[in-house]
């Protein structure tokens, strides 16, 4: 399989270095493409000790910070291989990804969804739902519900793609067919949180051969205080709207809209809870009048008619949720 692994990066070289040094020894792909995010100083692979050359390292940097969405679509733009696997610079890659890039070889899809290790999984008493080590229970649950169980990859139906849309958004857990991003335009919102959440919906809406292994090919490293994105607080949370109104007008202008309408939404009210939790008390309210206003301009009366024919109690939620923004 021909592959670039698509890095971004800001002000990590530590982490970059530990990556670099992992898909060297794993030689699993063609072409590295790291994609700085302004970082000071430069975190130029060459300065960290790295042959860009023998090591097919791409060096790209962004004179601005402009977050990692930014950055991940500066490596689409720059693709030349068949397939892309975007990964951050501070998590980890498992063998098992070795065996599942083999397993797909020759095979023709759009992309390919795999298993991580959350490292909230390592604590003591905290395993996942199967009794291993996994992502976090929400997730597996998703998997085992949509009878995901096996290794191997598989294509999974339609039905099974809507399940596994709701699974969290994040870009590192599939491997991409390059053309499939770039026909259809699919790209990371540009905003500094939440800016996976476009990719990873926008994948869902337009493929029409999606493969899934439980294989678990990755760990994820989730700390807690510090200065990554999981622990953003502030007002940048609410940027989050420029992705979904954006996915909202990619809904609509699919035919797979009236299977996925349901689960997208379900998505982000379970998004919306989460953030509501991170995010600094001071901008409740402002957050909650944002989500009526989404609300209200996405659910138009046959929209709603048809989640409250499937989902009686969503579209209650939906109605609280818009109620409470004018109250």
């Amino acid at each position: 399989m021909n592959l670039s692994v698509v890095i971004p990066v800001r002000n990590d070289p530590e982490g970059l270095t530990r990556l670099l040094a992992q898909l060297a020894e794993l030689h699993i792909a063609d072409r590295i493409l790291v994609c700085d995010d302004a970082s000071d100083p430069p975190c130029r692979p060459a300065d960290l000790g790295f042959d860009e050359t023998a090591a097919g390292i791409s060096y790209l940097r962004s004179p601005e910070h402009r977050g990692a969405g930014h950055a991940r679509n500066m490596g689409i733009a720059a693709l030349q291989t068949d397939h892309v696997l975007f990964f951050d610079s501070d998590d980890l890659l498992c063998d098992a990804l070795v065996d599942l890039l083999r397993d797909l070889d020759g095979v023709e899809f759009d992309f390919c969804l795999f298993r991580h290790i959350d490292s909230r999984q390592r604590a003591p008493g905290a395993r996942d739902v199967r009794g291993g080590l996994g992502p976090m229970p929400s997730d597996q649950e998703l998997w085992q519900a949509a009878g995901l169980h096996t290794v191997a990859p598989q294509q999974i139906t339609a039905d099974q793609a809507a399940q596994m849309a709701m699974i969290a958004a994040y870009p590192w857990n599939k491997i991409y067919r390059s053309g499939f991003l770039q026909q259809h335009n699919i790209r990371c919102t540009e905003i500094m949180v939440h800016n996976d959440i476009e990719l990873h919906w926008s994948s869902f809406l337009n493929a029409r051969r999606i493969y899934a292994s439980t294989a678990l090919c990755c760990e994820h490293f989730v700390q807690q205080g510090g200065g990554r994105l999981t622990n953003r607080r502030d007002r940048e949370r609410l940027e989050v709207f420029q992705a979904l109104t954006v996915l909202h007008e990619v809904l609509r202008a699919t035919a797979q809209a009236p299977r996925f309408l349901v689960p997208m939404t379900t998505f982000y009210l379970r998004l919306f809870g989460w953030i509501r939790e991170t995010l600094d008390v001071q901008y409740h309210a402002e957050f909650q009048r944002r989500i009526s206003g989404f609300l209200l301009a996405s659910h138009d009366a046959a929209t709603m008619a048809l989640i409250a024919a499937r989902a009686p109690d969503l579209a209650q939620q939906i109605t609280a949720h818009i109620r409470r923004g004018w109250s």
